[in-house]
């Protein structure tokens, strides 16, 4: 399947949004934005009972006092509407509750997690300053990390000016248009300034969790329930961490920025066919499906996945420069021939100010393995993980 073109998705904000920018073009950022932007269904909001708060992270160590913790999208609730609150129902997701039929009731290869109680939203961690005492009656509710000594900035673009860490989730799905099929690339980026390192942490797509307020399934399943707000959720509970933005793309997506630009130059190593593309060795112009399948070979590369990554490397730079050396006419174009195939919850300002201030982004990278076993369930296949293997993860990223 095609695993990795959910990194256009970033590159073409990053890139494309920057450089207008740097052109001084203000007004027509502002207008491309409005073309793919979209809010994420309870952006703002404490999250819903269990996607933060899974007992699996309930016992870890608590962060650092000087490294500060990020609600991500979420925003805590203000000590005076605390009642209020309270007593608000907790936001919905507007898709319609789907069982996984082909998992077993009885299977217990995952560990078990407490189906979500939806009759009041988990109490967000309160910041240090505040003097309101909770009433007795007032029962702790479990946290996936303890309450530490400070909160983040609620705003993103204040954290993004701090040392926080910032966490992106990248959706790929397998359909050529958006809000079909399924998720079939889960990627979270970690920006880590005090590193100067960029993370990325691929969630194997059969990855099986309990999605929020439905039963256990495949990870990528929750795209096709809820679309992006429930896939992003069911990401944020397998981690425990919240999200602070998301890009989706879809496949088609990739394919057509490329051929926007004029297709990719690379210099295959050796001769190969894939998808009934041939390539053969010495520099080359590749159009979006001809360099979709060059990024995607690996079995008959004797590197294996290092010479994937490799090409697929190759193809990102290569459509990297070729975005630089567009106008900002040409740029304005192609973004705008996009607004089918991208979408995301980040506004121009917050995509040039993640550039300016993350600028290591392509040159400090490293990778996350999610560590699991293969195992059929109910006559399908899943990518089991272990409690364990989430905690470390957690920790990693926090």
């Amino acid at each position: 399947m095609r695993r990795w073109w959910w990194l256009v998705a970033l590159l073409l904000l990053l890139g494309a949004m920057g450089g207008l920018a740097a052109y001084q073009r203000h007004h027509e950022v502002q207008v491309l934005g409005q073309e793919v932007y979209k809010e994420l269904d309870g952006d703002g909001f404490p999250p819903l009972p269990g996607v933060l708060d899974d007992p699996v992270f309930r016992d870890l160590p608590p962060p650092p006092a000087d490294q500060p913790v990020s609600l991500g999208r979420y925003k805590p609730k203000e000590e005076k509407k605390e009642q209020e609150v309270n007593a608000a129902p907790a936001p919905k997701v507007a898709a319609p509750k789907v069982s996984a039929p082909e998992t077993p009731a009885s299977d217990t290869s995952a560990s078990p997690v407490k189906p979500p109680d939806t009759t009041a939203p988990t109490p967000l961690p309160s910041p240090p300053h505040t003097t309101a005492t909770p009433s007795a009656s007032t029962t702790p509710q479990p946290q996936s990390v303890p309450a530490p000594v400070n909160l983040a900035p609620t705003s993103f673009l204040e954290r993004v000016r701090t040392n926080v860490k910032i966490h992106v989730l990248l959706m790929g799905n397998d359909q050529v248009e958006l809000d079909k099929g399924r998720a079939d690339v889960l990627v979270v980026l970690t920006f880590d300034p005090r590193t100067r390192t960029l993370s990325f942490l691929s969630v194997p797509r059969d990855t099986r969790v309990r999605i929020p307020e439905h039963e256990m399934a495949k990870i990528n399943a929750a795209y096709a329930i809820g679309g992006p707000t429930l896939q992003t959720m069911a990401v944020e509970q397998f981690l425990g961490i919240p999200m602070d933005k998301f890009v989706e793309i879809s496949m088609g997506g990739f394919q057509k920025v490329i051929d926007l630009v004029g297709g990719v130059t690379v210099n295959p190593p050796f001769a190969f066919t894939l998808d009934g593309q041939s390539f053969t060795p010495g520099p080359v112009n590749l159009n979006g499906e001809q360099a979709l399948a060059y990024s995607r070979m690996r079995k008959e590369d004797p590197r294996g996945d290092l010479g994937r990554n490799a090409r697929q490397q190759e193809v990102l730079r290569s459509l990297m420069g070729s975005l630089g050396q567009l106008s900002p006419d040409e740029l304005n174009r192609v973004l705008g021939q996009l607004q089918h195939h991208l979408r995301t919850n980040f506004s121009p300002s917050e995509v040039v100010e993640l550039r300016q201030r993350h600028d290591y982004l392509l040159s400090h990278q490293q990778t996350v393995s999610v560590q699991g076993v293969n195992r059929k369930i109910g006559g399908l296949w899943y990518y089991l993980v272990s409690p364990q293997e989430r905690r470390r993860l957690h920790l990693l990223l926090r």
